[in-house]
């Protein structure tokens, strides 16, 4: 037993010996891929909005399970939420919205696409990441903070980060439902989340629901029990 936990104590030391400082947030690639949430819009009255999601379900881990031993730069706006020694929240950004350009129409002038959550589990937080610049970790949605339920959207392929907080019981599934609208208001931008704007009127709307599943870094006690019961194991092995 105190072998195993004199090694365990030597891996950590050699993961912090080896660890980085990474100024971007691991990409939807290094966690199993993109997931798209595709949005189908047709300038009718009826039939407006159609959506589906492609096959998958991700996982929220903390960095510490995505980027083991690494942190971000303590200059990034995500730093407090998601570093390890912060707030450490678990996070995935693998889906993606995406207007299925082929089957739909122009969207009219003046007016712009909305992405509304409904509902989701309570703790779930929602953001708009950009690398450009110093960086923008903006809540949106329904999380702290934000300024609207929505954004306004131009199509455009856009990857949120979506987050639970460290304590999330590991297997627990997490979900929110969204609606899409088309606002009375132009995006001032690919997504904008500061605009004031309603559903123009005359359009239907459609809901989607994805989900996720909460993945925790296992706590030191885990990894302890881990070596109790390695070390059994072996005693076992010795008597026999």
């Amino acid at each position: 037993m105190k072998k195993l936990f004199t090694f365990l104590l030597i891996h950590i030391a050699l993961m912090q010996a080896q660890a980085a400082i990474l100024t971007t947030i691991p990409s939807a690639m290094t966690q199993g891929g993109m997931i798209h949430i595709n949005v189908t819009f047709l300038d009718q009255a009826s039939g407006t909005f159609s959506s589906n999601v492609e096959s998958g379900t991700p996982q929220m881990k903390p960095l510490a399970l995505w980027s083991p031993g690494n942190n971000f730069d303590a200059m990034s706006p995500w730093y407090m939420t998601l570093d390890p020694t912060q707030e450490a929240r678990q996070y995935s950004n693998r889906f993606g919205f995406l207007v299925d350009t082929g089957a739909s129409s122009l969207i009219p002038g003046g007016k712009s696409l909305g992405i509304r959550m409904l509902s989701s589990m309570p703790g779930l937080g929602a953001y708009f990441y950009n690398t450009s610049g110093n960086g923008t970790f903006a809540p949106v949605f329904l999380t702290s903070g934000s300024a609207h339920d929505y954004v306004l959207w131009n199509g455009t392929m856009w990857h949120t980060v979506f987050t639970m907080p460290a304590s999330t019981p590991y297997g627990t599934p997490v979900s929110a439902t969204f609606e899409f609208f088309l606002a009375d208001s132009a995006a001032g931008s690919a997504v904008d989340y500061t605009t004031t704007a309603s559903a123009a009127a005359g359009y239907s709307t459609t809901t989607q629901t994805v989900s996720w599943t909460a993945i925790p870094e296992p706590s030191a006690w885990v990894l302890l029990l881990s070596a109790g019961v390695v070390a059994a194991v072996l005693r076992r092995r010795n008597i026999a």
